[in-house]
């Protein structure tokens, strides 16, 4: 049972990490589509990666070292159908007028290998019927080539890492995989009949399109972030001169980017633009420059600003002080851990009550709004 507990253990632990990196841009084109995300959807089309996750470490774990794999003598392949149906019956322990003949053959190998190749891809008819709607042929037909792919993995020794093969082509996988997968088609109803369709979750996400909650935002400054940190970074490798840890050089660039870019472009920063928001006024008109100016001056400024590089270098100025003036940099530092903690008791406020303003929304007279 190792066998099989082994590659789900790892799917376990790395699909966290993989799925933090696809929850970006997958967040990015739901927003673009349908203005908001479903949390239902979110976790039907994670547990599907999840499972083909799963699925792909079943075929190539646990992998050996390359020096056992070349002195391997077992077969690269078969390519006789129906070989592990006349190896089933004649090693099985299966004696159909003898009942207690069963429970044994169930739990041979000979049984267990092939039972394991059939439910390996039902799950995936399930999905595509679920998700995609496709028709029973278009299943079959994607159930073979994802089988195949499965099959080829392991004919050329995990793309050629190994000298050969370590695992059997076997066309009878193909067989069982793609009779698995038209096995999930038709049983999906009996899993899918207690939960809302994707076209009901789609329209309930289009039906919530202009309403501006945490996640959403927080997508949308994710975005900010990473392309004005990635231009930040390219300037200085452009010029070097433009230090990345001067404080002055990046309020320069929060100046252009986080005032100037969305006061010309109604509002929004490239980050917005992607999940269809922008910063408004009161009445709901794209905020103006000196809006934006204390808004982003707050956020990026003060708050950012306060994290990335206020806090560092009073935390490295704390470490080599001395007496004199040790007292002064523990004032400075527990006055930026209050604002800082004043920040994220604001930020758990809104997690709760999208009602609720941050603080630096209430003073620029702004808040957020869909389109």
């Amino acid at each position: 049972m190792s066998a099989y507990t082994g590659p789900i253990l790892t799917a376990v632990f790395l699909f966290p990490i993989l799925a933090a990196l696809a929850v970006v841009p997958y967040s990015v084109l739901q927003y673009r589509r349908f203005g908001a995300i479903s949390k239902f959807k979110v976790l039907v089309l994670f547990s599907f990666s999840f499972y083909l996750l799963c699925a792909y470490f079943l075929i190539i774990l646990p992998l050996p070292s390359r020096e056992a794999v070349a002195h391997l003598t077992t077969p690269r392949y078969n390519l006789v159908p129906f070989t592990a149906l006349r190896e089933f019956l004649h090693q099985t322990v299966l004696r159909i007028d003898n009942p207690h003949t069963y429970l044994p053959a169930v739990m041979q190998n000979v049984f267990l290998q092939q039972f394991f190749n059939l439910l390996l891809t039902l799950p995936f008819g399930v999905y595509l019927r679920y998700i995609w709607k496709r028709k029973w042929y278009q299943v079959v037909i994607a159930t073979f080539g994802l089988s195949l792919f499965f099959e080829l993995t392991q004919l050329s020794g995990l793309y050629f890492i190994y000298p050969r093969p370590y695992r059997l082509f076997d066309v009878d996988d193909l067989i069982l995989n793609t009779s698995g997968g038209l096995l999930g088609f038709w049983v999906a109803p009996l899993f899918t009949k207690f939960v809302p369709s994707i076209a009901e979750l789609n329209a309930d996400a289009l039906a919530n399109r202009f309403e501006v909650g945490f996640w959403r935002r927080l997508m949308g400054l994710v975005v900010d972030m990473v392309i004005f940190n990635a231009a930040l970074r390219l300037l200085n490798w452009w010029l070097p001169v433009i230090s990345l840890t001067n404080y002055w050089y990046y309020l320069l660039g929060v100046l252009v980017y986080f005032v100037i870019i969305p006061a010309i472009w109604r509002g929004q920063t490239i980050g917005k633009h992607l999940v269809q928001i922008r910063i408004v006024n009161q009445n709901d008109q794209p905020a103006n420059f000196w809006r934006l100016l204390v808004r982003q001056g707050l956020l990026f400024g003060l708050v950012i600003g306060n994290w990335n590089y206020l806090l560092p270098q009073i935390a490295q100025g704390f470490s080599t002080a001395d007496t004199q003036h040790l007292n002064a940099y523990m004032t400075v530092l527990a006055l930026a851990a209050m604002f800082t903690l004043i920040c994220l008791g604001n930020i758990g406020l809104v997690f709760f009550n999208r009602q609720i303003p941050m603080f630096y929304d209430r003073i620029a007279g702004t808040h957020e709004a869909g389109h």
